[in-house]
């Protein structure tokens, strides 16, 4: 929701939402054409994703791009082995055994029917990967700029392009062995990140590239708490400059009517309404964070894809010796990868994060295997990947299966229905109970919250008493709301008074207006025909 709140804001002429402090917004550049169109809501949907489909092209064209400067790479030392009578895996099975990667990581890792940067920056590290394993001591210097400039690129899309270009660079500094080329990568990419560096610090007085990974691992680490709605607990986190503003108590009560744009400001760019916020370390609950995502990642490499680790297992077992030295002919791979994936196991991991490392690191194991040198190693070889690419193709396809058979539970088509329902003007006022971040009938709606009760809390409201609720509705009131919108608890449904019922939804709204300030008819609508 964000990302579209951001595109629409592009496409309205407002260009500093590009310089938000905790959401990338490459990939809203290019969704912010839909909304000049002023296309209904399922169109721009349907556009939107269509746009995800063309950057998964555009990641396909990088990865093979990749791929080839592998396999070219690999021809090299295939040849300087022939004289020990080792062979690699065939070519052909490699070229299989990525393209079944390229897709698991799209498509399930990575997911294309998520709307945000994430395939984006994936296939900016592709692409940076394939330029990195063709640089050499003699590179030509315009070969270093452009590997500089597609990480500065990178960077706008989303801000964790930032440390894991520092990590790119640092590999190519180790390769190149060349200081003064190696110095016109950073400056190139330098030069191209920089007016997204000045954007975000000059108006905070601060240098910053970004500050989502400051308030994650605040938020997630040390020392805990939330972002959304943050007041300055806990103890240690800081001191807040400008929060949203707490109306009541019991149940909290947030309003947020300004400075911020967006559908839901608080979540729009939570850097302005946390800053203030600091991180600080203490090593016990570090530890505890990267314990947990220990499980996860053993899970994604050796259980979530098992053909594909039952397939490395036979073939390293059949050729072991020498794995771990030949593993260091692609240890760039490896380099810019376990680096990355271990900071964000000390934050938060998931793996939509991590899908292109993935693929870097699985690839590398293969090529590090090498078969005895005997009429019938390739072929046996060759059997083995093909087993394993019908094996990861039966996977992927069970996945988009079970999609299918459970009805899409990720469609947008309830929020759709909700929206037209409502019918309520462009930008009007609400306050909803829940999860603000999580109401897509809002921006297909196009409307603004203004004031929330949050999801833990929302239990709260329901158990108020009457009397109770009618103070609770004079601080919407005061916050400039003119309706709230909600989902309530079903066994509550037909005792709610005053809450009218959202056509066949489980949403309800209540209207906050007197007779005397009630909207026109022409501005109200037919909310719930």
């Amino acid at each position: 929701m964000d990302y579209l709140d951001i595109a629409r804001e592009i496409a309205g002429g407002h260009w500093s939402a590009l310089a938000n402090g905790y959401w990338g917004t490459l990939n809203s550049v290019f969704l912010a054409p839909l909304f000049r169109l002023h296309l209904s809501p399922e169109r721009e949907l349907l556009l939107a994703h269509t746009s995800e489909l063309v950057i998964l092209v555009f990641s396909f064209f990088t990865f093979r791009l990749f791929l080839d400067s592998l396999l070219s790479t690999a021809r090299l030392q295939s040849e300087a082995e022939e004289r020990e009578k080792k062979v690699l895996i065939p070519e052909w099975s490699i070229r299989v055994l990525g393209y079944c990667l390229f897709l698991w990581s799209s498509l399930v890792l990575v997911p294309v029917f998520m709307i945000g940067p994430d395939l984006l920056v994936t296939a900016f590290v592709y692409l940076s990967a394939a330029m990195l394993l063709r640089l050499r001591p003699d590179s030509p210097p315009l070969r270093l700029i452009g590997f500089g400039v597609t990480l500065g690129v990178g960077y706008w899309a989303k801000a964790i392009m930032f440390p894991i270009s520092l990590v790119f660079l640092a590999t190519s500094i180790f390769k190149v062995r060349q200081w003064r080329l190696s110095l016109i990568a950073i400056f190139a990419f330098g030069v191209t990140a920089a007016p997204l560096i000045l954007a975000l610090s000059l108006p905070r007085g601060r240098f910053t590239f970004g500050d989502s990974g400051l308030l994650n691992y605040s938020t997630m680490v040390s020392p805990g708490g939330r972002d959304i709605n943050w007041q300055g607990s806990p103890a240690g986190s800081g001191q807040p400059k400008h929060p949203t503003r707490q109306i009541n108590l019991n149940p909290p009560v947030y309003e947020f009517n300004g400075p911020i744009a967006g559908t839901y400001p608080p979540s729009y760019d939570p850097s302005y309404w946390n800053e203030g916020r600091r991180s600080v370390f203490n090593l016990r609950l570090q530890l505890i964070t990267f314990g947990r995502h220990v499980p996860p990642v053993l899970e994604l490499f050796l259980a979530s894809q098992p053909g594909i680790t039952g397939a490395f297992i036979f073939l390293l077992l059949w050729s072991l010796r020498g794995f771990l030295e030949r593993l260091k002919e692609n240890w760039e791979l490896i380099a810019v990868s376990l680096p990355i994936i271990i900071l964000y196991m000390l934050v938060h991991f998931e793996t939509r994060f991590v899908g292109a490392f993935v693929v870097f690191i699985w690839l590398s194991a293969f090529m590090a295997i090498r078969l005895p040198s005997s009429a019938d190693s390739g072929c046996i070889g060759g059997l083995c990947m093909i087993g394993l690419a019908v094996a990861m193709l039966i996977s992927i396809g069970s996945n988009t299966a079970k999609k299918i058979v459970n009805g899409f539970p990720d469609s947008a088509s309830e929020d759709l229905n909700v929206a037209y329902l409502l019918k309520l003007p462009p930008h009007s006022p609400i306050a909803v109970i829940g999860n603000g971040n999580y109401s897509y009938w809002a921006h297909f709606a196009n409307l603004r919250i203004v004031a929330d009760i949050m999801s833990p809390d929302e239990e709260a409201f329901w158990l108020q008493s009457k009397q109770a609720r009618m103070k609770l509705y004079d601080a919407f009131r005061t916050a400039g709301a003119k309706w709230i919108i909600a989902r309530p608890p079903a066994f509550l449904e037909h005792s709610l008074d005053g809450w009218q019922r959202v056509g066949s939804s489980g949403y309800y709204f209540f209207p906050l207006y007197d007779s005397a300030n009630a909207p026109t008819q022409a501005e109200s609508g037919a909310i719930g025909m």
